[in-house]
C-alpha cells in the first residue's frame, strides 16, 4: 500500500483496551471487532486506525493505546432515539482525524445514521452484521399469539418489556437501518441473503464481499470427540424468541427416547429460575415447554461468557445447535466449526453458506423440529459421523475466516472506497 491510509471504525462497543483506562469490565459481545482491528494492523503496517464509540460520559474523550486512536463519544444510553446533538461530536472527530475511510461497523443504531448526517457517505462503507429490518418480521420465532398473550409475564408488562414491545423496538431500529442503508454509496456483506436485502433497499447501492474474522482463541484449539460431554447440546443464546431454543426443547421428547441422558447447556443469564416477580415473558413459554415434556433439570443456563468461557462450552458440547428463525452469517455458528464442533442449524437467511449438509453439518428447516430431532440423534449414535461434520466444518471455517486473506480482502475495499469505484456484484 503506499502513504498511510487513515480509516474511521464507527463501532457499538467499547474496546477492551479503552474499558480497561476507564477501569470497567469488557464487553463479552463484540470481540470479533476488536480482534479484526489487531489483525489489519499486524498485516498493513500503512493503516492508521481510528474508532469511534459512544460511551455513557458526558464530554468527547480521546485515548491513545497500542497503536490505535479511540474517540469516546457522549451518548452511551441513546441507542433507541436519534440524537442530534451527538453530530457537533461525530463532526468535529472527522475534521480532526480527516479520513481517507470511514467504516461504520453494524446499522442498526442511530449514531451510524447521525454520524453520516454530521460527516456525509463520501467514502463511507457500511459492513451488514445482521438486518434487524428484515429479522422484525421472524421476532416471534414462529409463536402463536395465544401464546404470545398467555405467557407475558407481569414483570414485563409493567416495565413496558413486553413480547410486543421487543418488536416494536427492533422494527424501530430497522427503520433507522433501512434510512442509512438508503443513504450511503458502499455496503460491505458476507452472504447472498444480505445482498439481496441491500439490494432490495437501494438497488443503487455498491456492495462489496468481504469474510469476517472471529475472536482470536477460536483459531487454536479443536474439538475432540473423546473429551466432549456426551450426548449434550450447546445453544450460544437463548434469550429471545427469534433464536429459537424453544425449537430444541420441541425437539427434545424426540431424542430423549433414544438418549435420555441428553441435556442442554444455554449461554446467557438463567430466565427460568426466577422470582414470580422477575418472571420474563419468554423465560414463562419455555418453562411451560419444559413442564410439558418433562424436561425439568435438562436446560442449564451458564450465565455471560467471555471469549475463553464461551470458546470452552463449545468443546464441552456434542453438538452445537444454531436454531435461530432468521439469521444472516452466524458468528457462534462459525465459532463452533471452526473449533469443530458438529453443528446443526436451522435452514435461514445466510446460514446455508455456512454448511454443505452432510459434510460440514446438517441444516434442517426451522419449523421441522422433529428432524432437528433426527439430525441431533444421528450426530450422538455415531463417532465416526461427529468426526466427519467436525473435519468438515472446521476445513470450511478455516478458510471462510482466514484471518490475513480477509485482512487483506478489507484493505482491498478501502482503496475502492477511497477512489469511489464499485464493488464487485455478488451473484447467487
Amino acid at each position: 500500500m503506499g502513504k498511510e491510509m487513515r480509516v474511521i471504525w464507527l463501532v457499538n462497543i467499547l474496546f477492551p483496551d479503552v474499558c480497561e483506562a476507564l477501569k470497567m469490565p469488557s464487553p463479552v459481545i463484540g470481540g470479533w471487532m476488536y480482534s479484526s482491528a489487531k489483525m489489519l494492523m499486524q498485516h498493513h503496517d500503512g493503516i492508521r486506525l481510528y474508532v469511534v464509540a459512544a460511551y455513557d460520559g458526558g464530554s468527547l474523550k480521546r485515548l491513545e493505546r497500542n497503536g490505535i486512536t479511540y474517540y469516546l463519544v457522549p451518548g452511551k444510553n441513546k441507542e433507541k432515539k436519534y440524537d442530534a446533538s451527538a453530530e457537533k461530536y461525530y463532526k468535529e472527530v472527522y475534521e480532526e482525524v480527516k479520513p481517507d475511510v470511514v467504516h461504520i461497523h453494524g446499522t442498526e443504531f442511530p449514531h451510524s445514521l447521525e454520524f453520516v448526517n454530521a460527516c456525509g457517505k463520501e467514502k463511507t462503507v457500511v459492513s451488514i452484521q445482521g438486518l434487524v429490518s428484515v429479522y422484525a418480521r421472524y421476532f416471534y420465532g414462529g409463536m402463536k399469539l395465544r401464546e404470545l398473550l398467555s405467557t407475558t409475564s407481569l414483570r414485563d408488562v409493567l416495565k413496558g418489556d413486553t413480547y410486543f414491545a421487543g418488536y416494536k423496538s427492533m422494527k424501530q431500529r430497522g427503520v433507522f437501518e433501512a434510512e442509512l442503508i438508503k443513504h450511503v454509496d458502499h455496503v460491505m456483506g458476507r452472504t447472498f441473503w444480505d445482498y439481496a436485502n441491500c439490494k432490495a433497499l437501494n438497488p443503487e447501492i455498491s456492495y462489496h464481499k468481504c469474510g469476517e474474522i472471529l475472536r482470536s482463541s477460536f483459531y487454536e484449539y479443536s474439538w475432540d470427540y473423546g473429551k466432549c460431554r456426551k450426548h449434550s447440546i450447546f445453544v450460544s443464546q437463548g434469550i429471545l424468541p427469534l433464536k429459537g431454543l424453544h425449537q430444541v426443547l420441541k425437539a427434545m421428547p424426540v431424542i430423549l427416547r433414544k438418549f435420555p441422558d441428553t441435556e442442554i447447556y444455554v449461554a446467557g443469564p438463567d430466565i427460568l429460575n426466577k422470582a414470580f416477580y422477575k418472571h420474563l415473558s419468554y423465560g414463562n413459554y419455555l418453562n411451560r415447554l419444559i413442564n410439558k415434556y418433562g424436561l425439568k433439570g435438562k436446560v442449564h443456563f451458564l450465565g455471560y461468557q467471555n471469549e475463553a468461557g464461551m470458546r470452552e462450552h463449545y468443546l464441552e458440547a456434542n453438538v452445537f445447535v444454531c436454531p435461530s428463525s432468521i439469521e444472516n452469517s452466524p458468528n457462534s455458528l462459525g465459532e463452533a466449526q471452526i473449533l469443530g464442533v458438529p453443528c446443526v442449524a436451522s435452514y435461514v437467511g445466510g446460514t446455508m453458506e455456512f454448511i454443505e449438509d452432510g459434510k460440514s453439518g446438517f441444516l434442517y428447516r426451522f419449523e421441522e423440529t422433529d428432524m432437528l430431532a433426527m439430525r441431533i440423534c444421528r450426530i450422538f449414535e455415531s463417532r465416526e459421523l461427529a468426526e466427519t461434520l467436525s473435519a468438515g466444518g472446521r476445513a470450511a471455517a478455516l478458510e471462510r475466516h482466514d484471518r490475513a486473506r480477509i485482512a487483506g480482502e478489507l484493505v482491498a475495499i478501502y482503496e475502492k472506497v477511497a477512489k469511489g469505484k464499485d464493488g464487485e456484484e455478488q451473484v447467487g
